[in-house]
């Protein structure tokens, strides 16, 4: 008896966080030769050398507690030095999928209030606002730079059980005005969603762009360079509607790194304060490196 209880034992330190572990102090992204294939399955031995990253730190309720019935999420992430992008998967079971968001333009503004899968990512971690162009006490309160950092909304339309879709509009503030909302897709040049019961799997390459990027006239040699060492910001999110009909409304909004009592913001229409700084402030992003080393899954353990 004594001897199957070690085995049990054994078995959560040494299994558990290395198939499903908090985002790390620092988060090492592996460096790997060939790409995955992009159909939704996330089934390739690549996403062997990545570990599942959880998605579970509420929000939207401040700390409020969601149960798995009602939604869980994880991610992997790994960058290829040959095709100078990251590779992510995410893996989101959710037991009501509200679509039907269409973007209609600069001015599609409620993309938040269905349900949305976000990569946060600050390429040269240089943290602070990145939400409009402004100078000022303005430019101290929004940014100087919308582009300082991004915020990749991804809006897509659920295929038929079993089926994949690879369309997709990805929305991000391009900077001047609440009602300058860009489709930015060709960031993500491949991407493919699955849909299998009420689990969705979203696996996709990304662009990353330096902070000169201009939404008006996007530019190849506005590419951020991946290498070994770089150091970017980087979190996950997951916007949830929890109402098949009826007005879209975000109930919940996760993420993969904790939040900061000192960053609570009062929200007005729920009567709460939640933690919603990442969407304008990329100094609450987590910390992400590039490595070219597999490293101890056993390592991102939080103490």
């Amino acid at each position: 008896m004594k001897g199957n209880c070690f085995i049990v034992l054994l078995l959560i330190l040494f299994v558990t966080p290395s198939t499903f572990a908090e985002q790390p102090d620092t988060l090492k992204i592996m460096l790997v030769d060939k790409a995955p294939v992009f159909d939704g399955k996330a089934n390739d031995a690549v996403w062997n050398k990545a570990q599942w990253i959880s998605i579970d730190q509420v929000w939207m309720p401040w700390k409020g507690h969601i149960s798995t019935k009602d939604f869980s999420g994880r991610f992997k992430v790994l960058w290829s030095e040959k095709t100078n992008l990251l590779y992510f998967v995410a893996e989101i079971t959710d037991d009501v999928f509200r679509d039907g968001f269409i973007y209609e333009g600069a001015n599609s503004r409620n993309y938040s209030d269905y349900d949305i899968f976000e990569v946060f990512l600050d390429p040269d971690h240089s943290g602070g606002m990145h939400v409009f162009d402004e100078t000022g006490e303005n430019g101290v309160k929004w940014g100087t730079n919308a582009q300082n950092a991004f915020t990749y909304h991804i809006s897509v339309n659920s295929p038929a059980n079993g089926k994949i879709t690879h369309k997709k509009t990805v929305e991000d503030i391009a900077g001047t005005s609440w009602t300058d909302i860009r489709n930015y897709s060709d960031h993500l040049p491949d991407f493919a969603f699955r849909k299998k019961g009420n689990t969705y799997t979203y696996e996709f390459s990304l662009k990353v762009y330096k902070d000169t990027y201009k939404p008006d006239s996007p530019s190849e040699n506005d590419r951020d360079k991946l290498y070994t060492g770089k150091i970017m910001g980087l979190a996950t999110a997951y916007c949830d509607d929890d109402h098949s009909t009826g007005k879209p409304i975000r109930d919940n909004f996760i993420g993969s790194v904790h939040g900061a009592e000192s960053a609570l913001e009062w929200d007005e229409a729920r009567k709460e304060y939640v933690f919603n700084q990442t969407w304008k402030n990329a100094s609450y992003f987590g910390v992400a490196q590039l490595v070219n080393y597999k490293p101890n899954p056993h390592s991102n353990k939080k103490k």
